[in-house]
């Protein structure tokens, strides 16, 4: 008598806990980070990207004739779920391409260390400019950790960002974490053989992660196809830029993955949350309802980020 009463409140207290999980993972996800991180936690979190990623083989084949295929079946489903989507006059679904490149050690020690650097080179005529812009990103799961990295650039003029970066979960739930990133431009041959301490000469905390200066980097580069078609219309902000961007290992190569993205800057998670609630609401009604068999199968453990697709870093928390 006595162990199965104890067997029901134990099912009991699992099923309670079972509803009150559920019942957070109904809440808006920019509500949950709040009370998880109340103010001013997040001050310098200043705005977001929503990400979905898409399984090529759910579309065409060519960058060109997908990002068509993407953008009319968007335009299609937003309508549908009363969203407005605007597009470009002129030529909205032109197609440009860039590298990305991503260094660290062939272990990834730079990545279990919490940070990133990636080199985006811009293409002209089908030529790479002599010049990229460098962005180290500190990308701790430990929210702390991201937002006390100093990502101070020197010697050379820089910029910074901290946004909330925004992916779909298992079950069509929404997935948040936060990047801090920093970045600067220059002529790539002045990072010499692009050891770790040709980038710590401007920004010196790389250089005080335990790992010698003359570090060998490995490159993983992405080559990038991307249109930027046109604008979600959300309340409380400007029209939020959309981009499409596909991934191959080569140039003209078969893409791998493809995303679809949308964001707004200068709002922190405290202020206009008719916009964060809409903002996600267009990923979980038009993405995600309507649109979610383009998606990868496996997306819910990446956060809608391509580069842990590409070095195979999957969220873990």
């Amino acid at each position: 008598m006595i162990k199965s009463l104890v067997a029901g409140l134990l099912v009991a207290g699992l099923a309670g806990s079972a509803l009150c999980l559920e019942a957070q993972d109904s809440k808006p996800l920019y509500v949950r980070q709040i009370q998880a991180h109340p103010a001013p936690k997040l001050d310098d979190v200043a705005g977001r990207e929503y990400k979905f990623l898409i399984d090529p083989a759910k579309t065409k084949a060519s960058p060109a004739a997908a990002f068509k295929d993407i953008w009319t079946k968007l335009q299609a489903a937003a309508a549908k779920q009363g969203f407005t989507v605007t597009e470009k006059d002129k030529n909205p679904l032109k197609v440009e391409m860039t590298t990305k490149e991503y260094l660290d050690t062939a272990d990834q020690a730079l990545w279990k260390k919490g940070y990133l650097i990636r080199i985006t080179t811009k293409y002209k005529a089908g030529m790479a400019e002599d010049k990229g812009k460098v962005t180290v990103k500190a990308i701790f799961e430990n929210l702390d950790k991201t937002l006390a990295a100093p990502l101070t650039v020197v010697g050379i003029k820089g910029e910074s960002e901290c946004q909330d970066n925004v992916g779909m979960a298992a079950g069509g739930t929404l997935k948040g974490y936060v990047e801090k990133g920093a970045s600067f431009t220059i002529t790539l041959s002045d990072l010499g053989k692009m050891t770790l301490g040709d980038f710590g000469k401007y920004m010196p905390e790389l250089l005080a992660l335990g790992l010698p200066s003359d570090t060998r980097l490995v490159s993983n580069k992405a080559y990038s196809y991307r249109a930027r078609p046109g604008f979600i219309v959300l309340p409380g902000t400007e029209p939020c830029g959309v981009s499409m961007e596909g991934w191959t290992t080569k140039e003209d190569g078969p893409i791998f993955l493809y995303d679809f993205s949308y964001g707004y800057e200068d709002l922190t998670l405290y202020e206009n949350p008719e916009t964060h609630q809409e903002g996600e609401r267009f990923m979980t009604k038009v993405l995600f309802s309507e649109l979610g068999g383009l998606a990868l199968p496996d997306d819910g453990k990446w956060g809608g980020s391509k580069v842990r697709v590409f070095m195979n870093r999957p969220i873990t928390k």
